[in-house]
C-alpha cells in the first residue's frame, strides 16, 4: 500500500520515484504529477543540469517547465547511504522511473532486479536511446541525435536545410510513451499482485509516431518528405494582404474543395483539368498551392477566416507562440493557469486532460534543489551544491 501524499486527480495515492535528468524522463513524472501522482526526483548533490540552462543561477524556465507538481531530494546514489535512502523511497513507491543509458543503474546497484527483489510490487521503468543493445546502445542519446537517426528531422526539415530543428521530438514522444507504459503496466498489477519492468527507447517513441511514413516505405518503398503529408491531406498555407497566415485542410471529403472554390469566388478551378479530381490535386500540389497564395494576398487574413468558417472549411490562424494565447478559442479553454513561484504568481500551460470526477492537483512549482530531501529521508542536505555552481557531465544522460 503507497503512503503517496493524498490528494485530488486520478493517479492520487500513486507515489512515483523519478530518477531523471533534463526532459524525457522529467517529462514523464511532471505528466504524472499533473493527473495527480506524488513524484518525488531524486537528484544527486549537484542537482540536474537541466536548472542551469541558459546560464541561470536559479532555476531555469525549461528545468521550472518540466518539473513542476513534485517533490525534491537529493541523494548521492554512489554512496551506501544514498542507496539505503532510495530503497527506502521505493518501499512506498509504485513507480520508478529513469533516463539512464543502459545498465547504468544496475551497476550502481538500483537496476530493476534489485528495486523487485526490494519491492515485487514495484513498476520500474527505463527510457533509452536505443534499447540496450546494438551497436548504438551505450551512445549518449540526447534529443538531436535520435530524432535525426529516427527519422523525425526528415519529415520536418527540407532537404535543402541541413539543421536541427524545432521543439524536443523524442524526448517529449519518449516521455508520454513511458507515461502510457506504466499506466498499463499499474493495471497490469491490479490483475496480477506484481509489478514489472517496462522498457521505453526513444528511437521507438519515434517510429510509432511516425507509423504512416514507416508504414508507406516498409509496404511500398515510398520515402516520404516534409511535403508529403500536406500533399496527402490536401492542407496549404497562405498569407493575406495584412502578412498574417492561416491554413487549410481539406482532407478526403469533396465538399471542402468545392466549398473552397465558393469561398474564393473562382468557380473556374472546378473545371481546370489539373484540380477537378482529387488525385489530380495531390499530383499537382504545388501548382495548386501556388493558385491560393496569390488568391489569399488580395485581402487580409480575417477576411478569409470568416469566409472559412461561414463555409465550414477546416481552417486556422497560423498562430506564432506570441499569438497563441491571445487566439480567442485558446483563451476560452482553460489552458493557462497562475501558479506560485519564487517571484510571485506565474502562468504556465494547465493540463489539458480534464476527469469529471477525479479532477487534478492544484498546480506547484517545480521544487528547490534538495527540498524535500530532510523530510522525506531523514538526511540532511546542508553540504550541497549551489545552484550557482558548474554541473558535471551525466553518464547516464538519455
Amino acid at each position: 500500500m503507497s503512503t503517496a501524499l493524498p490528494g485530488a486527480g486520478a493517479l492520487a495515492g500513486i507515489r512515483v520515484i523519478e530518477l531523471g535528468q533534463y526532459i524525457s524522463g522529467p517529462f514523464a513524472a511532471k505528466l504524472l504529477a499533473d493527473l495527480g501522482a506524488d513524484v518525488v526526483k531524486v537528484e544527486s548533490p549537484e542537482g540536474d543540469p537541466m536548472r542551469r540552462w541558459e546560464g541561470r543561477a536559479t532555476m531555469s524556465p525549461q528545468f521550472a517547465a518540466y518539473n513542476r507538481g513534485k517533490r525534491g531530494v537529493v541523494l548521492d546514489l554512489k554512496s551506501a547511504e544514498g542507496l539505503a535512502a532510495l530503497f527506502a523511497l521505493v518501499d512506498d513507491a509504485d513507480i520508478v522511473l529513469d533516463n539512464f543509458r543502459p545498465g547504468v543503474a544496475a551497476r550502481l546497484g538500483f537496476g530493476p532486479e534489485d528495486l523487485h527483489a526490494r519491492n515485487p510490487r514495484i513498476i520500474s521503468c527505463s527510457i533509452t536511446g536505443f534499447g540496450p543493445t546494438g551497436p548504438a546502445a551505450k551512445r549518449p542519446a540526447y534529443d538531436t541525435v535520435i530524432s535525426a537517426t529516427g527519422g523525425m528531422y526528415s519529415q520536418v526539415v527540407p532537404a535543402s536545410t541541413i539543421r536541427p530543428l524545432g521543439p524536443a521530438f523524442s524526448d517529449l514522444l519518449s516521455g508520454m510513451s513511458a507515461v502510457q507504459a506504466v499506466l498499463a503496466a499499474l493495471h497490469a498489477r491490479d490483475v496480477s499482485g506484481v509489478g514489472e519492468h517496462v522498457e521505453v527507447t526513444m528511437v521507438g517513441a519515434l517510429l510509432d509516431f511516425l507509423t504512416e511514413s514507416a508504414s508507406a516505405f516498409l509496404e511500398t518503398g515510398q520515402v516520404s518528405s516534409p511535403d508529403s503529408r500536406p500533399r496527402r491531406a490536401q492542407a496549404y498555407a497562405c498569407r493575406g494582404s495584412d502578412d498574417k497566415a492561416f491554413v487549410i485542410h481539406m482532407s478526403v471529403p469533396e465538399k471542402f474543395w468545392t466549398g473552397l472554390l465558393d469561398v474564393l469566388e473562382r468557380p473556374d478551378l472546378a473545371e481546370d483539368p489539373r484540380f477537378s479530381t482529387r488525385e489530380g490535386r495531390v499530383r499537382n500540389y504545388d501548382e495548386l498551392d501556388a493558385v491560393l497564395k496569390e488568391i489569399a494576398a488580395a485581402r487580409p487574413r480575417q477576411y478569409w477566416l470568416d469566409r472559412l468558417a461561414a463555409h465550414d472549411i477546416p481552417h486556422g490562424p497560423l498562430n506564432t507562440m506570441g499569438d497563441l494565447f491571445d487566439d480567442p478559442q485558446i483563451a476560452s479553454m482553460g489552458l493557462v493557469e497562475e501558479i506560485d513561484g519564487p517571484d510571485g504568481a506565474l502562468r504556465v500551460p494547465a493540463p489539458s486532460i480534464r476527469f469529471q470526477r477525479s479532477g487534478r492537483p492544484e498546480l506547484r512549482y517545480a521544487p528547490a534543489l534538495g527540498a524535500d530531501t530532510e523530510a522525506l529521508t531523514g538526511l540532511r542536505s546542508g553540504s550541497l551544491a549551489t545552484d550557482s555552481e558548474p554541473a558535471p557531465a551525466k553518464e547516464g544522460a538519455a
